[in-house]
């Protein structure tokens, strides 16, 4: 009988051999067909990338023979992240007059608030600031 179970087992091993090895093989079929597709988008992009730069060279030299500055048209479509980041902290500095007195409102809401913006709104109209910070006290 021992023979019988070891048959079983070994009948058992052999399945489980064929079945992954099946699947090893679709999995390197998988993988061949993805190579091929990402050597096929990038020769598209690579073609793409060159009819753009050819697409801007012309288009620069049709600007340049109209007077038009394309640097400056590039900036004003698509301003820099960081000239707008600069640009926005300083408008913040110039407007925090009418933002403080804004907030003043919001912070009588909400205890959380810091004393600070209920200073500010004090000193830019004089009332209901004291209240706030009574009322934070």
């Amino acid at each position: 009988m021992p023979f019988g179970d070891t048959a079983k087992k070994v009948q058992r091993v052999t399945e489980l051999a064929e079945k992954l090895y099946e699947r090893v093989n679709q999995i390197v079929e998988q993988v061949q067909e993805v190579r091929e597709r990402v050597e096929s988008t990038s020769d598209q992009i690579e073609s793409i990338d060159r009819e753009l730069a050819e697409q801007r060279v012309i288009v620069e030299a049709l600007a340049e023979q109209q007077g038009v500055d394309t640097d400056a048209v590039v900036e004003e479509a698509f301003p820099d992240p960081e000239s707008e980041t600069e640009a926005d902290e300083v408008a913040e500095g110039q407007g925090t007059d009418t933002e403080a007195g804004e907030t003043g409102g919001e912070a009588a809401d909400s205890p959380d608030d810091s004393a600070t913006t209920d200073d500010a709104a004090t000193q830019d109209d004089g009332s209901d600031g004291t209240a706030s910070e009574e009322a934070s006290d």
